[in-house]
């Protein structure tokens, strides 16, 4: 029974416990609702100050409509806008299942990525480190992974994308893999890399650097396969649909028009200031959590002898933080990037890691017995620390949440009032300063004052959105606009 409890199994089933819960506590916020309805591109879409009425989407016949204008009138994100219309749509409660699968199938997908092996493979230590990883690691995963919208466009398309790399890493481990490629193994990529190409830029671009690493490194061998090409071609295919719709420079000059962004003026782009931004909060932010992960490498790697240390494993690591740290970069000439923008690239360097762990896992009792003390301490202190952690994100989210519940029952009660003012909703404290050294890992004041909360201005794009869809009049927020520092 004891051994049971302490499986790789019960450990991913508690983690995703959590997981869920956090997901059930979090209501539809910010995009979520605008999204509920059908993108009317012929008015300025559903995200812009001053937007009128709009229709509630209430079939799939719907979503394809709004896709189809959301294209040609704002961005290429068709595949996780999609999904996140789809769950607008259906509810709540069946997104908080299915987010909570893909989260965990992601975890799993990076294992079998990095290691090459099968899930029977799989065992405490292993788990324990992608536990760690995906809990402290990952850049701004309340909204990333949480969020319903920001989870469809990173977490969902971050499967997306490394279900394509699967096949390409399975046959650099086993060099028998797909020896002789099924009749489907074509189409099933070509589709396969459509979809993590059109998926999200960020991870879309760093999915093309690893599998043109990986392209080069087949052919050198002479193990090149017309499902690589294939796959390749169309990962470009779904890029260049997704980076160069048609809506991407509507969006712009209707946000230059009508965005309400008390932030870095556009004049101000492409400017030293604009480079000290995008690094302080992007890419920094991003690239510090790897350090544990570039720890673990680095003991790896140079724990092998001076002339061994340029081998399989550490090719396949150089091109996977490659992948990631190319992006990265990229992102400091993106005007306003944000560090969630570095999820697939965190995910790439995690692979990494593993790898390293799995390399190191036979000399693993040997490492226990002579530091049993120190391992001990270790993992007593970061098992605290999840603890410590786990209990405030989901007393910070309870919290947000009941002001949430209380203040739609008020509306509610006073919606026959031509305007309804409510109290902005304030995080504890405690968030903050946690937010302010980890990301944005739970609800926090920045993350509240730019979207997640109604406005104390009548033309707000989400009063008017949320009024539209629980059936009110007008509502704003007292007190003065947090945006404004």
């Amino acid at each position: 029974m004891v051994k049971k409890l302490q499986s790789w199994q019960m450990i991913l089933l508690v983690f995703l416990g959590v997981f869920f819960v956090r997901n059930c506590m979090l209501p539809f916020v910010s995009d979520d609702i605008p999204y509920a309805f059908i993108w009317d591109g012929a008015d300025r879409g559903n995200l812009l100050d001053g937007v009128g009425p709009r229709q509630r989407i209430t079939s799939f016949y719907d979503i394809v409509v709004s896709q189809w204008s959301h294209y040609f009138t704002w961005g290429g994100r068709i595949l996780g806008i999609g999904l996140t219309q789809l769950f607008a749509w259906q509810g709540k409660e069946i997104f908080n299942v299915l987010n909570t699968l893909v989260f965990g199938s992601l975890l799993l997908l990076v294992f079998r990525i990095g290691t090459g092996l099968s899930l029977k493979a799989m065992n405490r230590t292993y788990m324990l480190w992608l536990v760690f990883a995906f809990w402290f690691l990952l850049p701004d995963p309340f909204l990333t992974t949480l969020w319903m919208c920001g989870s469809c466009v990173f977490l969902w398309m971050g499967l997306l994308e490394f279900l394509f790399l699967l096949p390409f890493a399975l046959k650099y481990w086993q060099a028998d893999f797909w020896a002789k490629p099924p009749k489907w193994a074509v189409p099933l990529m070509a589709v396969s890399g459509l979809c993590a190409g059109w998926s999200v830029e960020t991870g879309a671009a760093a999915a093309g650097l690893i599998t043109l690493f990986a392209l080069w490194h087949f052919k050198k061998q002479k193990q090149l396969q017309l499902w690589m090409v294939s796959g390749f071609i169309c990962l470009c295919i779904g890029g260049i649909m997704l980076v160069e719709a048609p809506g991407e420079m509507v969006r712009m000059e209707l946000q230059r028009l009508y965005e309400y962004n008390p932030g870095l003026p556009a004049d101000m782009y492409w400017t030293p200031l604009m480079f000290q931004i995008t690094f302080a909060e992007c890419f920094w932010p991003v690239t510090k959590l790897w350090l544990p992960l570039l720890a673990l490498i680095g003991y790896y790697v140079f724990g092998l002898p001076k002339g061994q240390r340029w081998n399989k494993v550490t090719k396949f690591q150089a091109v996977m933080i490659a992948g990631a740290l190319g992006v990265m970069l990229v992102m400091i000439f993106v005007p306003m990037a944000p560090a969630r923008a570095g999820f697939f690239s965190t995910a790439a360097v995690i692979a990494a890691s593993v790898t390293a762990l799995r390399e190191l896992m036979p000399y693993k009792e040997k490492f226990y017995q002579q530091h049993k003390g120190m391992c001990r301490g270790v993992f007593a202190s970061v098992f605290a620390l999840w603890l410590a952690t786990a209990a405030i994100y989901c007393a910070v989210e309870w919290d947000v949440r009941q002001q949430w519940m209380s203040r739609i029952d008020y509306i509610n009660a006073h919606k026959e009032q031509d305007l309804v003012v409510v109290h902005q909703i304030d995080v504890l404290p405690i968030s903050d300063e946690i937010c302010e050294y980890l990301g944005c890992v739970t609800w926090n004041t920045d993350v509240l004052a730019w979207g997640s909360d109604l406005e104390p201005r009548e033309e707000g794009s989400h009063n008017l959105m949320y009024a539209q869809y629980y059936g009110w009049k007008k509502v704003i927020t007292d007190g003065e606009d947090r945006r404004v520092e």
